[in-house]
């Protein structure tokens, strides 16, 4: 049985006659005759019933009509799919990201994806995690970029890349040895400067704090990664932040980055999509260009 058997037995038996069937196909009717005949030898089944007026199909007939049109809509859905994937996917995918993440990707990431989806228009918003789920679940955004967020079976979620946090202070004035680690234990005595709850940066040290019987000293709480270091770069306290914030602010030649160890504070970049509705494919190639910049083995993902 192959597929041109099919469309044949189809059409003859929508229109109930071969005559009709060999105009509307343009082939000759003997040849129409044939295909169905090796099509119930192959079966076994006799699927037309032959009378003076016509043909009318047989209940086993019946049964294959019902299943070769869903095999042939099957067919030429793939079919379209295929030919979809030479064409560049059109529409819109909005994603939201962490501030501190949002400024890597404002380079690499949105000028690939115009060169890729020349069709396609993009929409980046910056946001605090626990309000990226939100939009996420509620269909506001298509794609998210997340600090550590919770197993859900409402999320489809794809890790990226791990970093470390690290002591960051103002060079020349900071207490904190130059080239050399810092112990945890030893963040008790810097006047902190660290990000308002639940940010997932605050959550992890003091969750660490509390698991070592070490007491922060936080005397400020701001929001916003390059707010903070510029608290830091006027002298209000020192900081806790991924070492490429220090990297890609205007800061980098007045402040000191001293990595903190027993233990080392880690972060973990993921991207999530939706489980409660399909993604299109604009979507699922946005989170390939995604991982792609930000996952293993890019430039952030080696850090």
């Amino acid at each position: 049985m192959d597929l041109r058997q099919l469309e044949t037995f189809v059409r003859v038996a929508e229109l109930g006659s071969f005559t009709r069937a060999s105009i509307v196909l343009a082939a000759a009717q003997p040849a129409l005759s044939k295909q169905i005949r090796k099509l119930e030898v192959e079966l076994g089944q006799t699927l037309f019933s032959r009378h003076g007026r016509g043909i009318v199909l047989t209940e086993e007939g019946s049964l294959l009509l019902e299943h070769a049109r869903g095999i042939i809509e099957q067919v030429g859905r793939a079919r379209h799919a295929l030919a979809a994937i030479r064409e560049a996917p059109q529409g819109k995918v909005v994603i939201a990201t962490p501030a501190v993440t949002g400024k890597a990707m404002t380079t690499g990431i949105i000028t690939s994806f115009r060169q890729r989806f020349p069709k396609a228009s993009l929409e980046i918003i910056e946001g605090k995690s626990r309000f990226i789920t939100e939009w996420l679940l509620t269909g506001r955004i298509d794609v998210a970029i997340l600090y550590d967020p919770p197993a859900s079976p409402l999320l489809e979620i794809t890790p990226l890349m791990s970093h470390e946090l690290s002591l960051f202070s103002l060079a020349g004035k900071t207490r904190a040895p130059k080239g050399k680690a810092v112990q945890f234990r030893e963040l008790a005595r810097f006047p902190l400067i660290l990000p308002g709850h639940p940010h997932s940066i605050r959550t992890l040290v003091e969750t660490e704090a509390a698991r070592a019987g070490v007491q922060l000293n936080v005397v400020l709480e701001v929001d916003g990664a390059s707010f903070i270091l510029e608290l830091v770069q006027l002298g209000h306290g020192y900081t806790i932040l991924p070492d490429f914030s220090l990297k890609r602010s205007s800061f980098a030649k007045t402040l000191q980055l001293n990595e903190i160890v027993s233990p080392r504070l880690k972060r973990s970049l993921k991207v999530a999509v939706s489980t409660q509705r399909p993604a299109t494919r604009l979507t699922r190639e946005t989170v390939k260009l995604i991982r792609q910049y930000l996952g293993p083995g890019s430039e952030f993902g080696k850090r």
